[in-house]
């Protein structure tokens, strides 16, 4: 028997003996259409940042918009602990500065979080008329404190903010002239960023022209990234291999996949190896997700080039286009969607392969009786898989209308069998809290809500001072013990102070 196959048999005897795992689930969102579509991990928790059509209130630091916040999409960050309770979380709009009533729209790329405990998310919106990226710093305390703009001679898009050892990451994007003839050629950008207050490196990289970035990873020293190449129809999709030369980006090598029918949507490197997901439309028009590992090494008789030591297709009977893949030592997570297996509906489909050949040997299926999709993976220090997309399983949990929630499952382990068990899902927040802001203070805000006429007593002790503040963090009222409630209605934050210190809840005052 291989090696690799004894290793498998005393991997599915272990897991045998040992007891049943289990998969936690949580959901976020409002009465609109949520879905995270990216997700961090480290010791403190995990960081989910996605998009929302549901409506937000802004943010302090945000322009104010009334009522409901601005229409169309918005971006959002949920800040969870080890235990997935709810910390803190922050909604945004594409553009603050766009006049009331104008629909928000973007496209949330990647999500950090940096030793001081701030949150960065990658985001492209639009900015006077121009799409362009954007990296923006959010705290508890402060709301957004810091934000970058990654533009260029024409529209400019992200993919990823990838961890690249210590404090630093680097910014993937590529750009599109807007103008005939162009004044600087299109395809990629990537810029150093060292996870502070200066701004990233932002610059082309030379011999990308007519290239666009999908996804990227880093190891050792060299950058992945999958890209889109216009300007090859026969093979457009291909992972490139950039290295630092003198401190500038150079292409060292080219992975191309000689198929025009598979585009790429995810890649992941590490010691064992670089290998990438994608889709790719089968004889029968259907979309089948594929999967496939470079060889360790470029080509001897050809430096430039990189061929795959393996490539394979899921086959099925309905669309199941591919997504996220992931290193998990020797194994790689495959994630995709899949509509023919399941309870009922669509469902995200997780397959585990063997990195060395490509072999397949389980899939877990997440999901409920509604629909599913996922977006992005992540595995903490303790080896537990994160996944998460979006759901319409559990809606019952908020607003109950059918639309998608954003959705994190957890499984206790990597090693993903179908005889995981479900826990109990549980929703992060209240819907009218959900994209209240930046929530989230020390000590915590209570998420009971208790409900005052506007002129009766204030519901504090006699004596405690009080100050009342509305969504986007501006003070509205302050005063001493039970005075008559003031003539601000809706969902408002009361801080009192009294003899135990600090405390903060929520009020919401009725005409």
């Amino acid at each position: 028997m291989r090696p690799f196959l004894l290793l498998l048999a005393f991997w599915c005897s272990a897991a045998c003996a040992q007891a049943q795992d289990s998969v936690e689930v949580r959901v976020f969102g409002a009465e609109g259409m949520d879905e995270a579509t990216a997700v961090w991990t480290d010791a403190n928790g995990c960081i989910l940042a996605g998009e929302t059509t549901s409506a937000i209130s802004m943010a302090e630091g945000q322009a104010t918009w009334a009522p409901d916040g601005p229409v169309g999409r918005k971006g959002f960050i949920a800040v969870l602990d080890t235990a997935l309770n709810h910390v803190w979380s922050f909604a945004f709009a594409g553009d603050p500065d766009a006049p009331m009533g104008a629909p928000s729209t973007l496209a949330v790329r990647d999500v950090v979080r940096t030793a001081d405990s701030t949150a960065w998310v990658l985001y492209d919106a639009p900015r006077n008329g121009q799409w362009m990226g954007h990296l923006m710093g959010v705290n508890a305390d402060g709301g957004a404190v810091t934000e970058f703009d990654l533009g260029g001679n024409g529209a400019v898009s992200t993919c990823a903010l990838v961890p690249a050892g210590g404090e630093t990451f680097v910014v993937v994007g590529h750009r599109q002239d807007e103008a005939a003839p162009s004044t600087m050629p299109n395809g990629l950008m990537a810029g150093l960023w060292t996870g502070d207050a200066s701004p990233p490196g932002w610059a082309p990289i030379p011999g990308t022209e007519d290239m666009e970035a999908v996804c990227a990873d880093w190891h050792e020293d060299t950058l992945y990234v999958a890209v889109h190449r216009n300007g090859i129809p026969e093979a457009p999709a291909a992972v490139l291999i950039i290295t630092a030369d003198n401190g500038n980006p150079q292409v060292v090598g080219a992975a191309p996949i000689v198929d025009p029918a598979v585009s790429l949507s995810g890649i992941t490197a590490g010691p064992l190896g670089v290998a990438w997901s994608g889709t790719v439309e089968s004889g029968d028009g259907t979309l089948d997700a594929i999967y496939g590992k470079l060889e360790d090494s470029a080509d001897p008789t050809n430096p430039d080039a990189w061929s795959h030591a393996w490539m394979v297709e899921t086959v099925g009977d309905e669309d199941r286009p591919g997504r996220g893949i992931l290193w998990t030592g020797v194994i790689l997570q495959c994630a995709g969607q899949i509509t023919t297996e399941g309870d009922e509906g669509s469902g995200a489909i997780v397959q585990r392969r063997f990195g060395e050949t490509g072999a397949w040997f389980g899939a877990h299926i997440f999901g409920g009786t509604g629909d599913e999709d996922v977006r992005d993976m992540a595995r903490d220090d303790q080896g537990r898989l994160y996944v998460v997309g979006s759901s319409s399983s559990w809606t019952d949990l908020n607003a109950a209308n059918g639309s998608h929630d954003a959705v994190l499952f957890r499984s206790s382990s990597f090693e993903l069998t179908p005889d995981f068990a479900y826990g109990d899902a549980a929703s992060l927040l209240p819907i009218d809290l959900a994209f209240v802001g930046v929530q989230g203070l020390s000590p915590p805000v209570s998420r009971q809500v208790t409900a005052v006429r506007r002129g009766s007593p204030m519901p504090v002790l006699p004596g405690e001072d009080w100050r009342l503040f509305d969504v986007s963090g501006a003070q509205v009222a302050a005063g001493s013990g039970t005075a008559p409630a003031p003539g601000n209605t809706g969902l408002l934050r009361l801080s009192t102070a009294g003899h135990e210190g600090l405390a903060h809840r929520w009020i919401w005052v009725l005409d």
